[in-house]
């Protein structure tokens, strides 16, 4: 599903050193894997899921989304693969605050010209157990309800991925576990799952843990 071939990111700030914020980075995510990727705040896992997901370039190496080479894509094949093969989920819901759950689940379908996009919102938010919050704004949900309404939005499309990055930062530990049994849920239904995480305890969640400091992959458990 997904394969990274001695990948390199480096970032460059006027007057400052530069910083190789993926550094030579190998590793295979078999479909269907449920995978967590953990490190320190700074050790680049944000910036690799930006790269897996898509949202940037890597400055050398290959990246194979299954099967194909995906990094000198042009943009508009980029949003293409990102709306029809990847959902998003972020530690700060990114969520349209006065616009309805059932509403910030439709986006997506709508950028996709979906006809069928009040089903299979509906479907989603039930996914998630929030079809009786389908008419409450963003703003007037809990944050492990946000979380909720933004996971719907990320599998609404039926993504083979789905790239989460630390979804339970902000959360208590009731809602961050419920959160985690969401991720489980879609990976029992086949969606490949990569949780980008600092926390011990949510990595140890997933099937396999990869570690990473300083923008290198350190151990693979």
């Amino acid at each position: 599903m997904i394969e990274l071939r001695d990948l390199v990111k480096t970032y460059q700030k006027a007057k400052e050193p530069p910083v190789k914020a993926i550094d030579h980075v190998s590793l295979t995510i078999a479909q269907g894997e449920l995978v967590a990727i953990l490190g320190p705040s700074g050790s680049g896992k944000s910036t690799l899921m930006n790269v897996m997901g898509l949202l940037d370039r890597p400055d050398s190496g290959e990246y194979l989304l299954n099967g194909r080479a995906v990094q000198a894509l042009s943009e508009d094949e980029l949003a293409r693969v990102r709306n029809r093969v990847i959902g998003f989920v972020f530690q700060s819901y990114h969520l349209m605050p006065r616009t309805t759950a059932l509403e910030n689940v439709q986006l997506p379908l709508l950028y996709a010209d979906r006809a069928d996009y009040q089903v299979r919102s509906e479907a989603a938010l039930a996914a998630v157990g929030l079809s009786d919050r389908k008419s409450h704004f963003a703003e007037e949900l809990s944050g492990g309800q946000q979380q909720r309404v933004a996971i719907a939005r990320a599998i609404v499309n039926e993504p083979s991925v789905l790239l989460a990055d630390e979804p339970t930062g902000n959360l208590d530990s009731v809602a961050a576990g419920e959160i985690i049994e969401l991720f489980k849920a879609q990976n029992a239904k086949g969606t490949t799952v990569v949780l980008i995480t600092h926390d011990r305890d949510v990595a140890q969640q997933a099937s396999r843990i990869i570690r990473i400091r300083d923008g290198a992959v350190e151990e693979v458990q």
